[in-house]
């Protein structure tokens, strides 16, 4: 859809109204706090085994994967750890160490979820209002909620099982799952290449 097409959208009615501010809070923009990045370490990593922490194998799966194919368009080598560590596993040092080792991975991305807030805009609608487009024969107000999600993202190396950077990141507005990963994807990729960690 062009930004024309939005442009006159935006002109019809609340349906439309309310899909355009949809619009707008999942292109809010997201951000990547460094909290720490060792001194010591120099250079970038080749290849990195992408890790997801959550207890539901569905939302796992597609955080890691978006993840890899976000690391993979910028230049980096990553797989998903899904693929290598049994769901029915326990997500342990030593586990994801034999994953690594088995995928010939350098580093490994470790991502935990933080906070989530749910954000719900109208829920301050009246009854009046909301009931209101009845009567004229409009469809009601739709209940749309928005969700700001913070993350922590740690790098490890294989091979001394060090931590060598760490973000939170922070999604904000998204009206779905995806767009929760997708911006974390993104803000800890370009993040990651800011850094010379990847090329």
């Amino acid at each position: 859809m062009t930004r024309t097409q939005i442009r006159v959208d935006c002109l019809k009615p609340r349906r439309a109204v309310l899909l355009c501010l949809l619009l707008a809070g999942a292109a809010a923009g997201d951000e990547v706090v460094k909290v720490y990045e060792d001194p010591a370490f120099e250079g970038a990593v080749s290849e990195i085994l992408v890790v997801g922490v959550h207890e539901d194998v569905g939302v796992r799966g597609q955080f890691e994967n978006t993840v890899s194919r976000a690391l993979r368009a910028a230049g980096a080598s990553a797989e998903a750890s899904l693929y290598s560590v049994s769901a029915a596993r326990d997500l342990t040092a030593d586990s994801l160490v034999a994953a690594a080792t088995r995928v010939r991975a350098d580093a490994v991305l470790v991502t935990r979820v933080v906070d989530v807030q749910t954000q719900n805009p109208d829920a301050t609608a009246d009854f009046t209002e909301y009931f209101r487009a009845y009567s004229r024969y409009e469809d009601p107000l739709p209940v749309t909620e928005t969700h700001t999600v913070r993350v922590r993202t740690d790098l490890y190396l294989v091979a001394t099982r060090a931590r060598i950077w760490g973000v939170e990141s922070t999604a904000f507005e998204k009206p779905n799952l995806f767009g929760v990963i997708d911006g974390i994807a993104k803000a800890v990729t370009a993040q990651l290449r800011t850094d010379g960690l990847i090329r």
